[in-house]
């Protein structure tokens, strides 16, 4: 490994890094836009000029590889010099835009200039070069030419990682311009992350364009709900509302992408009605509010009254594969320890097949639930009923009297869901007493005997194990209006109303507990769940 200095800093670069590579690593900053770690380097911006010991001229940092004993310099007057004549040249045409331009905020153009630029145009506006404007790109994408750096980001992008090279340059000389053959519509079902790698604001997403200015949100970071891969993300939110999903970088899981399905998943919780307050059917059939502690209170004894008349394996579990590794434990814990049903299951569509089953050759899987392994690795797959399907058979005949249900809609659909669906209705009519956990009113509800408040995708803290057996924290971005209540701790409560002498106070708190007990999380540390995540041992 060499050793280089960089700006009198001595580090240790890794073999075949270029001098960027090494720099971003150890937390120096080179001014670069064509530069993105997961893209092949092109180096046609020239921003990233730095000062090399017995180099004659100025070498761009993005394809210099480093040397033993190397000094490089990025922050002398010669170098400031080189990067302000490249900032004058692409301001040349820029429509200096940004009090109107989505970018605002987050644009490296801004930023640059306010540290390197600094100079009055010598170009009057009038006789700037004039390119199209809100040029439409399809569903995802709205592009700006003149604000484009030609950086080549979303050709490399669309030619190198989707393999469809969608996106070209057209024209010469300061007439260049990105754009799609005949402006076609980009259809890719990964075209939003054009948007993120773009470092000006000449490509921006039509979801997000002008719902808020960015330093006006709040962020957190998070693991996509959408499928089994697990991509991490970034929430950016305001007064309890979802604005857009961005991609962090995770090398080990989804580098620096995210799908579009992915992208767009948190619209699925505004579709509907969410439940606010606890409902307990009555005598005369009707559902009605009620504390949190009577619904608590009236589950158990039922259930246990359940079990006395017809047996322990006469009542189900059915949990959700949508549900965190601490709300699945703590399931697993109330219903087996407490009630002594044997009966647990989470496969809906055969999960356990589907979890590591590839949908294209980049992110997405087929598995549209978050946590299937994390339930696969809480053995919750019932041998008598593998599955839904035996779960309803089972009901109908009689050999399951009372169930408890967690139901998350999905955030990413599929053909095939409304039967899903269908089914849990079904098996909740069949059941002579049902709990039901979600999030949403749906019509179905008013058969279940008790409904209750959780929290959804982005209102609680936990953990989501993805398809590697890859362990990653997701963390809070808003809170949850009403009564609703993060799903570990409804399930904590009902522990403790149950008569458990173990008190679960926080996520945190049933993470170690998990990881005492369930052997393939044993020896991880919460900690370790943050990027990039920690495998599972079995």
């Amino acid at each position: 490994m060499p050793k280089i200095t960089i700006d009198d800093l001595e580090i240790e670069a890794k073999d075949g890094q270029t001098v960027i590579q090494a720099a971003l690593e150890h937390g120096l900053d080179i001014p670069h836009y064509c530069y993105h770690p997961d893209l092949p380097i092109d180096g046609n911006c020239r921003m990233c000029l730095v000062e090399v010991e017995k180099m004659p001229k100025l070498t761009p940092s993005c394809t210099t590889v480093c040397g033993e004993g190397m000094k490089v310099t990025t922050n002398n007057e010669r170098v400031k010099m080189a990067v302000r004549g490249v900032l004058e040249f692409l301001l040349i045409n820029h429509p200096v835009d940004c009090p109107v331009c989505d970018q605002a905020g987050e644009c490296r153009l801004q930023d640059y200039y306010m540290v390197y630029g600094l100079h009055t145009s010598e170009i009057a506006m009038d006789m700037k070069v004039h390119k199209r404007k809100v040029v439409d790109l399809g569903e995802m994408v709205v592009l700006d030419q003149e604000r484009c750096v030609l950086c080549s980001r979303c050709i490399r992008f669309f030619d190198h990682v989707t393999g469809t090279g969608e996106m070209q340059f057209f024209g010469r000389g300061d007439h260049t311009v990105i754009g799609t053959i005949d402006d076609r519509p980009l259809d890719n079902p990964y075209s939003g992350n054009v948007v993120d790698i773009c470092p000006v604001g000449a490509l921006t997403s039509r979801d997000f364009r002008f719902k808020c200015r960015v330093w006006f949100l709040n962020s957190t970071d998070s693991v996509c709900g959408g499928c089994s891969t697990g991509c991490n993300v970034r929430v950016d939110h305001r007064d309890g509302n979802l604005f857009r999903l961005l991609p962090r970088r995770n090398i080990e899981v989804n580098k620096s992408w995210l799908c579009d399905e992915g992208r767009l998943s948190f619209h699925e919780l505004e579709n509907g009605e969410r439940l606010h307050r606890p409902m307990v059917k009555g005598e005369d059939g009707m559902q009605a509010p009620v504390k949190w502690s009577d619904a608590l209170r009236a589950i158990d004894v039922n259930l246990k009254d359940c079990r006395q008349a017809f047996g322990a394996n006469a009542i189900l579990g059915l949990a959700s594969a949508s549900a965190t590794n601490e709300a699945l434990f703590l399931f697993k814990e109330y219903l087996k320890e407490q009630i002594g049903t044997a009966q647990l299951e989470f496969r809906l569509d055969h999960e356990d097949q589907k979890v590591t089953e590839k949908e294209d050759d980049i992110l997405r899987h087929t598995d549209k639930r978050p946590n299937s392994m994390g339930a696969i690795k809480l053995d919750l797959m019932s041998r008598d009923l593998n599955g839904l399907d035996g779960a309803l058979a089972a009901a109908r005949d009689g050999r399951l009297k009372a169930g408890v249900i967690i139901w998350f809609k999905p955030l990413v659909r599929r053909d095939g869901d409304e039967q899903i669906e269908a089914k849990v209705a079904e098996l909740i009519n069949a059941l002579q007493y049902s709990v039901v956990f979600t999030t949403h009113k749906t019509t179905w509800l008013k058969d279940a005997n008790v409904v209750l408040p959780v929290t959804a995708w982005s209102e609680e803290e936990g953990t989501y194990t993805n398809y590697q057996g890859r362990v990653q924290k997701i963390g809070r971005a808003i809170r949850p209006k009403g009564d609703a209540l993060p799903l570990w701790e409804a399930f904590a409560m009902l522990l403790e109303t149950s008569g458990s002498k173990r008190l679960w106070l926080s996520a945190a708190e049933v993470f170690a507990g998990m990881s005492e007990t369930i052997p393939a999380y044993q020896g991880i540390a919460l900690e370790q769940t943050r990027l990039p995540g920690a495998l599972v041992t079995a």
